[in-house]
């Protein structure tokens, strides 16, 4: 089994907190609504810098030695990206058509002149 780095499990919580957040900002009124994009601007920039990070470490350990290295611990971690990807896609997905698309109908108000009658 491959082994899955700190960087790959704080991404996991990052998304599920974001996405959590949202889901809770979305049924708040107000200006309070708009931190959304905050979490979700925090949750990428965070995503950006460890994927950079992990991607500045492999470069750096190929330059060190002049042979051919196969890390096979990649395919877990990109297997769990995926899996959080997909779980996201889904998560979007049933807000939208829960939330978002719900019908609204307007109700019946009773008659005003009900005392004159």
């Amino acid at each position: 089994m491959a082994f899955i780095g700190v960087g790959v499990i704080i991404l996991c919580l990052a998304w599920a907190i974001a996405l959590a957040v949202c889901v809770v900002l979305s049924r708040c009124e107000g200006s309070v609504t708009h931190l959304r994009v905050a979490v979700f601007a925090f949750a990428s920039l965070l995503t950006v810098a460890l994927w950079a990070k992990f991607e500045h470490d492999q470069e750096r350990k190929l330059e060190l030695k002049n042979e051919i290295i196969y890390d096979y611990s990649v395919v877990g971690r990109i297997a769990v990206l995926a899996v959080t990807g997909l779980v996201l896609l889904l998560g979007v997905f049933s807000v939208f058509s829960f939330h978002v698309t719900v019908p609204r109908t307007a109700s019946r108000l009773p008659p005003w002149n009900t005392e004159f009658l």
